[in-house]
């Protein structure tokens, strides 16, 4: 029973960080995409031929790949912004089964939905590092206590596997 309460503690973390993950991984196709446009602004127009009949027209240019390229990278963060989104409404989803001014969801939301390093947090609250964790681990306990949040666990579990 110990170890079952020890799993869903670490899925749960996992769950709430779903939000954090899917943010990072956006700032990673923003970075990709800047980084791939300073590479194409290097890029050189297609030099047509003026023979009739030449070859200068069958082929897709370098920078017509190029943007086509580019115009893909977009639609993958357009859905990876969705996909934030939708992990950020599952968090506070999880967030409302906690009192509204409790510290545990104070903390609980610092950490998962504001997405702050745990040495931020203390100042942001007015609290120490120790009591802090004591907070967040009792707002964990708090959420695994409620059945809606054991049962989207499980789906979630079930997902991932």
């Amino acid at each position: 029973m110990q170890t079952d309460n020890k799993e869903l503690k670490v899925t749960l973390k996992k769950y709430l960080g779903q939000y954090y993950r899917a943010k990072i991984k956006r700032k990673q196709l923003e970075i990709r995409l800047k980084n791939f446009r300073e590479e194409m602004a290097g890029t050189q127009g297609v030099k047509y031929s003026p023979v009739p009949g030449g070859q200068s027209g069958s082929q897709i240019s370098s920078t017509e790949n190029a943007v086509m390229r580019a115009m893909e990278i977009e639609e993958r963060i357009v859905k990876q912004q969705a996909q934030v989104q939708k992990a950020m409404l599952a968090v506070m989803e999880f967030m409302d089964f906690l009192p509204i001014d409790s510290v545990e969801r104070s903390i609980l939301e610092y950490r998962h939905i504001d997405c702050l390093h745990w040495e931020q947090i203390p100042a942001r609250i007015s609290y120490s590092k120790a009591s802090c964790h004591k907070y967040y681990n009792a707002g964990i306990d708090m959420l695994l206590s409620c059945s809606d949040v054991q049962e989207t666990l499980q789906k979630y579990i079930g997902l991932v596997k």
